[in-house]
């Protein structure tokens, strides 16, 4: 099968991680995918691999003004049609809501079904997205051919949409990834760590953590707190560490090529988000052993961790009970070990295989849905198996 995957850049976050790890996997499976960015390959924070061809648009995301941004969107829905005109594919499919709109917009008319995937909530609710924004996809996802969405509870902010036009399939845990050595100069052999991971965003709560950390930090003597990422927050959040007098306490050591080769460094994983689509980090961490702390998001993390067997999940926005359940777990070497095991089994949930399974037969659906009634689904959308 040919297949298109569609972003607006790799500048890092799940959802790109997800694109990638998806294609490489359906590559391997003989399918021949091309990723496409409408921003150039300078803005990637992930290496493409080999298998996959690669198109970039060079069309900047931002804009500046409506206007330019207007004119932005024209020409990236002009160029996409064109590459996608030019490189036939069985299937489009799109990440995050702006580019599934445009993609539906650019495709529109030429016979090529679009599935759309979704990620996280706050592209349903964040302010900055426009009333036309909001107008562009309640009417048009209805024309996609499938919407992705990667938790339960993500799905059910689609139901207006019909169950028959949603699917759930999580995101899966690469088989290879953060296998490969690597030195982080920024441990110590004689320190134990909290370690949480993600972009330096609004939406990550790191702020919560850094606030829940210093409630107890005296009863956590010997551990540091790491935030592993990068993002807008990092000089808000590097003061917050400051005013608190928590420098040598807790670090910001950036982005990590390896995230599962980290945590196997560290000892105790916590997810302080306000929300969450799914939260592949989370399942990352437990996959290295580390029990989990996280804040029990709408969804997402709820569907990943079984309380007091895998982790701790924490009621929203209470940093206290955050605070209270890191005191505990770092002064209690057998619950740590107890949780750890709990993380591992749990984490074994989301292998490659069975979300292999759901992705191929999901787009074998939507490619045959496109061939004429009576008409055979053609042999490239069914390849031999290797």
């Amino acid at each position: 099968m040919k297949l298109c995957m569609v972003a607006a850049s790799l500048a890092g976050g799940g959802a790109e991680r997800a694109l990638l790890d998806t294609a490489e996997l359906l590559a391997a499976q003989r399918h021949h995918v091309t990723v496409l960015t409408f921003e150039g390959e300078m803005s990637d924070a992930y290496t493409v691999p080999s298998c996959l061809s690669r198109v970039a648009l060079g069309i900047p995301g931002y804009s500046g003004n409506r206007l330019r941004g207007f004119l932005n969107n024209f020409r990236r829905i002009a160029r996409l049609r064109a590459e996608v005109r030019r490189l036939k594919p069985d299937v489009v499919v799109s990440y995050l809501t702006r580019t599934n709109i445009l993609c539906l917009l650019a495709l529109l008319g030429m016979g090529i079904p679009v599935v759309a995937t979704e990620h996280n909530i706050t592209t349903l609710n964040d302010a900055p997205m426009q009333a036309l924004w909001r107008t562009l996809r309640r009417f048009l996802y209805r024309q996609m051919a499938q919407v992705v969405v990667v938790s339960k509870g993500l799905a059910e902010q689609y139901a207006w949409l019909g169950a028959d036009k949603v699917s759930v399939i999580y995101n899966f845990l690469p088989s290879r990834r953060g296998l490969e050595p690597e030195a982080f100069k920024f441990l110590s052999s004689d320190v134990r760590y909290i370690v949480s991971m993600g972009r330096l965003e609004p939406e990550k709560g790191f702020d919560r953590l850094i606030k829940a950390f210093h409630l107890v930090e005296k009863d956590c003597i010997g551990w540091k707190v790491l935030i592993v990422g990068e993002g807008s927050l990092r000089a808000e959040l590097t003061r917050l560490i400051a005013s608190l007098g928590l420098e040598k306490r807790i670090e910001l050591p950036g982005r990590v090529d390896n995230p599962r080769t980290l945590f196997r460094h560290c000892n105790l994983f916590v997810l302080s988000s306000h929300s969450e689509g799914f939260g592949m980090v989370l399942v990352e961490a437990m996959s290295a052993g580390l029990p989990a702390v996280s804040f029990d998001c709408d969804f997402g993390p709820r569907e990943i961790i079984d309380p007091d067997v895998s982790g701790m999940l924490i009621p929203p926005d209470d940093i206290q009970a955050l605070a209270e359940a890191m005191r505990k777990l770092v002064n209690d070497d057998v619950l740590r070990a107890r949780l750890a095991r709990g993380a591992l089994g749990s984490a074994s949930r989301f292998a490659a295989e069975e979300i292999l399974k759901r992705w191929e037969a999901l787009l074998q659906r939507v490619a045959c849905a496109e061939t004429l009634p009576g008409k055979a689904c053609s042999p490239k959308q069914a390849p031999k198996r290797s």
